[in-house]
């Protein structure tokens, strides 16, 4: 019985392991390109954490349910599901060895979320089920930087009345709380809470306390309700083009991930109180034809243009220049920013669905509460300047033998078209191509596309992709990809058309579960604006830059794993300038089997870079449902520790504390975040239950 006992422990750290492993690398994938370090993935991800308490039965998933793993390829997904039509339903996670186009790695990346089960488990809508197979999730998460900044520090109130945006209102502590209850993926309601730091809690200017309230109520698989929403949601349709909210794979060392698997909608449990709706949708199921409907209204942050107009009716209509995104309120100035306008979005999507293809159209109608201010820079000057618009889309995908298409092609009526086309073609078990054309004119804009591109919106852009990715034997893998794009108007920060390329090549090495490896290598070149210093005007040149990584991961027992990192970064400037940089990082995981109630990961990290323009990004570990993707910048370290200890079985506490010192530098920080000394401290504590 010990011996059972210690075989069940040990089993369930390695499948614990697996599915950290994947949520790591899942994020890692899709934050790689964006450089951006304050990101919320929840979303996006929480599938999968669902799904390793609660695993999917591959007997009866379908193809929507495979999707929202994120981790299998279109192709594997079709192998899957044409193997269960031929040799009838799985007996044994063995069986999944003979399916064509899984390899053992695939197979170890989705065991940790799958199971064999019967034929009619899992599909049943009673209290009894809802009782017997729901779930809740909760947590809150408390968060402040330790040293004292800059906006947090005393001031004399004559000082403050003369300048009072110089001081936060409120409290430097950060602080989160979630609640959601779930049943599969028939039944969900949840409800989020945040205060930011620098906003008040029940004070003057936050009444209702915490800052951002977010909560949705959803139903799926009721018949023909396919999926119903009423609150917070995010709706995704085609390739992002047309219509899409919430974050998306891009171009990463995984070159299928270029092509995206929209979700339709799906509830909102995120914290980034920007990019998402607020409303009712619904999509039903007639047969082989999927129909979504929504309707969102909400007021969203927008920087208010100095002076307000006056319609033909006499009364002020406001003007906005841009949309604000930080979320943070915690200044006079921000408040003044939060809710300035209100949007709304309405509209719909039809798809219809076979075996081989499926086809969908797209159409989308915004109103904003404001005008947008008259363009006056050069290179803005072909977006709108009315408050509505109405886009529309046409998306396929259909697969033949071995080859996949897909695409989207949209319209906006008011001027502008954009086309997204690829393919990904599977020239054998072992080789895959992937190629994307994407064309978007420089007067398409549409405030909620997010289709793969160069650019951080989808406009002013011509690019052809080209990826592939070659199996070299039992236990190496070769990837990468050469995008090559144009803008053919001007662009913020470069006063011309202009173009670059970007190339990303990855040697992998997986001899055994317990150590792989990889190097990479990866180039861009990109046109920028420069300023001569003989004649102090301004120029357009080419800014190159080029990096060197070299990670590996060792598990050296059971309760303890290593991963090191070493990587190089070198720019070369338009104006003739270089910079370089370097990055170096050990990893520790120690999870003792036996008690297996506390786990430890720890890094430190060196870098040394001349600015913020040669900056290196690196994933960091976190708690759950938090992520951390800073940048590298100066001279100096980084360390961060985390502590996890199981309270009971369905309850835990996790403490991460992180510092960065600057060693070449007095103060860090800017504006209200500045500290004056070498060093920045965190500290962050969750309390998470599961019941």
């Amino acid at each position: 019985m010990l011996l059972v006992l210690l075989h069940d422990v040990l089993l369930a750290q390695r499948i614990d392991e697996d599915k950290q492993a994947a949520l790591d690398q899942m994020v890692e994938l899709i934050s790689e390109n964006l450089e951006v370090e304050n990101l919320d993935f929840t979303t996006l991800l929480e599938d999968l954490n669902y799904y390793y308490d609660h695993p999917l039965n591959i007997n009866r998933a379908e193809r929507d349910d495979f999707r929202r793993l994120i981790i299998l390829s279109e192709f594997q997904i079709e192998a899957i599901i044409r193997h269960r039509e031929f040799t009838g339903r799985f007996i044994s996670s063995y069986e999944l060895q003979g399916v064509e186009g899984l390899d053992l790695y695939a197979i170890q990346a989705i065991l940790p979320f799958i199971k064999i089960g019967g034929l009619g488990d899992d599909r049943t809508f009673s209290w009894e089920a809802i009782k017997k197979e729901g779930s809740s999730e909760a947590f809150i998460r408390y968060q402040r930087v330790v040293e004292q900044m800059e906006g947090f520090k005393p001031i004399e109130d004559s000082v403050l009345a003369e300048r009072p945006n110089s001081r936060y209102l409120g409290t430097p502590e950060r602080v989160l709380a979630r609640y959601r209850f779930r049943y599969l993926n028939n039944l969900s309601v949840g409800v989020t809470m945040e205060k930011d730091a620098g906003e008040q809690f029940f004070g003057a200017s936050q009444p209702n306390g915490f800052d951002f309230y977010s909560g949705h109520i959803y139903i799926g698989n009721r018949g023909i309700i396919k999926q119903a929403i009423v609150g917070d949601y995010q709706a995704q349709f085609g390739q992002g083009l047309t219509f899409w909210s919430g974050l998306a794979f891009g171009k990463s060392a995984d070159v299928a991930s270029v092509k995206r698997n929209a979700r339709e909608i799906t509830p909102y449990t995120s914290a980034d109180e920007n990019n998402f709706m607020r409303g009712a949708a619904t999509t039903l199921e007639l047969g082989q034809v999927d129909v979504t409907t929504f309707f969102s209204y909400k007021n969203v942050d927008a920087n208010l243009s100095s002076g307000d107009s006056l319609n033909d009716q006499s009364q002020l209509v406001s003007e906005f220049s841009s949309f604000q995104l930080s979320g943070i309120h915690g200044t006079p100035d921000q408040l003044d920013d939060k809710d300035a306008i209100s949007e709304m979005n309405t509209g719909g999507h039809v798809r219809y669905n076979t075996d081989a293809f499926q086809i969908g159209i797209t159409g989308v109608y915004t109103k904003y509460g404001g005008n947008f201010a008259p363009n006056t820079q050069l290179y803005r000057s072909f977006e709108p300047v009315a408050n509505d618009f109405f886009v529309a889309g046409f998306d396929y995908q259909f697969i033949y033998r071995n080859i996949m298409a897909y695409g989207e092609n949209s319209l906006r009526l008011d001027g502008g078209t954009a086309s997204l086309n690829g393919a990904i073609i599977s020239l054998d078990q072992g080789f895959d191509i992937s190629i994307l054309h994407r064309n978007f004119s420089e007067s398409y804009n549409s405030p909620r596309s997010n289709a793969v591109s160069e650019s951080s919106r989808n406009t002013n852009e011509n690019g052809l992709y080209m990826g592939f990715a070659a199996k070299l034997g039992k236990d190496w893998k070769f990837t990468g990809y050469y995008d090559l794009f144009t803008f053919p108007w001007l662009r913020f920060g470069v006063d011309a058309p202009s173009s670059g390329a970007e190339l990303l090549t990855q040697l992998e090495y997986r001899p055994s579960k317990r150590f792989k490896a990889y190097a990479r290598y990866r180039f861009e070149n990109k046109q920028d604006n420069f300023t001569m210093e003989e004649s102090a005007t301004s120029a357009i040149g080419m800014l190159s830059r080029q990096w060197y990584r070299i990670n590996w991961q060792l598990e050296v027992s059971k309760t303890l794993s290593l991963r090191s990192r070493v990587e190089l970064v070198s720019v070369d400037e338009a104006d003739g300038k270089n910079e370089n940089g370097w990055l170096l990082y050990q990893d520790v995981v120690w999870k003792p089997s036996w008690p297996a109630r506390y786990e430890l990961k720890l890094r430190y990290a060196m870098f040394d870079t001349e600015s913020y323009t040669s900056r290196i990004y690196a994933y960091e570990n976190d708690v759950l449902y938090s992520f951390s993707v800073p940048a590298y910048y100066n001279r100096g370290s980084r360390a961060y520790l985390i502590f996890k200890y199981d309270l009971t079985r369905w309850s835990n506490i996790t403490v991460r504390l992180a510092q960065t010192y600057f060693a070449n530098r007095d103060q860090n920080g800017s504006g209200l975040n500045e500290i004056d000394g070498p060093s920045r401290t965190e500290v962050k504590v969750q309390l998470y239950m599961k019941f």
